[in-house]
């Protein structure tokens, strides 16, 4: 072998060596939670005219209700919208239903009517989504997320009483008069959003703070072991003397969590600071909070991040979903969804491929 050819293998050796360190290092971040820093803006879609909430199916299909028609993708990460059908006996307010969700099977979903056309009706519709067969149980609400597959969490409340969260069993006999118990009481202002992380534990907020002490977006969290035991002893637990503290933004409606256990929080303080962007809340930051520890800081975007596509508008208030078999972060302002993902780790390998190709490429020596 002469010089030249043992000059190339060597380099060969030095770039795989490179690549592979390359390689590893991008998947060790990935491993190690880089969603939380990794979520960019990657693009944006409309939903259909009138859309007043959507969901995410368990097959990664987005699903919006304009009015009682419901509307789903043609397919996963489409963005093309078919009409479905009609809700069965939809009683749906002017200002839209309150909520859409499906359950963790997908198999069903519910809706929350808002109150009606006279804003005293309020119920919640369970309905296949094969065939939209259904029916409406009496239950007042604000949001909701299911707890599993029959039960159905709702925040809820008077106005100028203090809200709630109850347990509505989907299956009850009398739908005029459904199974119902309170869950959590007490919260001293207006309801807000409900999250379950995946062992079952509830987060829920206060919307719009009254009587406090908790202010409007104080995000309280509550162990699957004590709210389970509030429904089985028929003793709710009290938001604010009860509840751990996460974190206090926005007016955390609506909440999710995505893949990692990071927080995705909605909605907007129009009478503080806090509008005009979704918080998202690292998932280590969550736990230590719902542990005892210090609830997220604010201040520092490592805990806290702010996101806020809309640069021509300074007062959105985003309706938030996520989207897990696709990774997608969902920012909702009017029927604009602006989606937030972590770019393949591949294009960034091409990227730099090409430009290690281009750094060790064995020069031309002068006069060949």
């Amino acid at each position: 072998m002469d010089v030249i050819s043992r000059r190339r293998t060597r380099l060969r050796a030095v770039k795989a060596i490179l690549l592979a360190g390359i390689v590893w290092s991008i998947r060790t971040s990935s491993a190690l939670g880089g969603t939380f820093d990794g979520y960019h803006l990657t693009g944006s879609f409309t939903l259909p005219p009138g859309t007043s909430t959507f969901d995410v199916h368990p097959d990664g299909r987005i699903f919006s209700l304009a009015g009682a028609t419901l509307y789903a993708e043609s397919q996963a990460g489409s963005r093309l919208f078919n009409p479905l059908g009609q809700l069965p006996q939809a009683d749906i307010s002017s200002f839209g239903a309150g909520f859409l969700r499906f359950s963790p099977d997908g198999e069903a979903f519910a809706v929350g009517n808002g109150g009606g056309s006279s804003f005293t009706n309020d119920q919640v519709g369970v309905f296949e989504t094969a065939t939209l067969d259904g029916r409406w149980l009496s239950a007042s609400h604000f949001d909701a997320q299911w707890s599993d597959a029959k039960n159905l969490a709702l925040t809820a409340g008077e106005f100028g009483q203090p809200a709630y969260v109850s347990l509505l069993d989907t299956a009850s006999a009398d739908p005029v008069h459904p199974v119902n118990p309170i869950v959590v009481e007490a919260v001293g202002g207006a309801s807000g959003g409900i999250a379950f992380d995946t062992a079952g534990n509830l987060y829920t907020s206060n919307g719009f703070a009254t009587t406090g002490p908790s202010g409007t977006g104080e995000i309280r969290y509550f162990p699957f072991a004590d709210w389970q035991d509030a429904v089985d002893a028929g003793n709710p637990l009290d938001f604010e003397n009860d509840g751990a503290t996460v974190a206090d933004t926005l007016s955390a409606a609506p909440m999710v969590f995505d893949g990692e256990g990071n927080l995705l929080i909605g909605g907007g303080d129009y009478f503080g600071t806090d509008i005009d962007f979704a918080a998202l809340i690292r998932g280590d930051v969550v736990l230590r909070a719902a542990s005892g520890g210090a609830p997220a800081d604010p201040a520092d975007a490592g805990e806290l991040r702010r996101l806020d596509p809309d640069d021509l508008s300074d007062l959105n208030v985003y309706d938030v979903n996520y989207n897990l078999p696709r990774g997608e972060l969902l920012l909702r302002d009017g029927d604009t969804v602006y989606v937030y993902a972590v770019p393949e780790p591949a294009s960034a390998l091409l990227i730099i491929t090409g430009s290690l190709a281009l750094s060790i490429r064995p020069r031309a020596r002068k006069g060949r």
